[in-house]
């Protein structure tokens, strides 16, 4: 999967009413101000396209 097909799937989560979506908006919106708290984001919402993809709702 290219990077630019990885933040349009991550960036499309952001509408949902769900965890990750409320990662999604505070990453979206760099809540705190902080690059240690964006690193984070970046590897829990990794971590949630990595199930998807293990259901194989996304394509790898």
């Amino acid at each position: 999967m290219s990077a630019d097909k990885f933040w349009e799937t991550v960036m499309s989560w952001a509408d949902e009413n769900s965890h990750r979506g409320r990662l999604v908006r505070a990453f979206r919106d760099n809540l705190g101000n902080s690059a240690e708290l964006q690193a984070q984001r970046v590897g829990l919402l990794s971590l949630y396209m990595e199930r998807e993809a293990k259901r194989g709702l996304a394509l790898v």
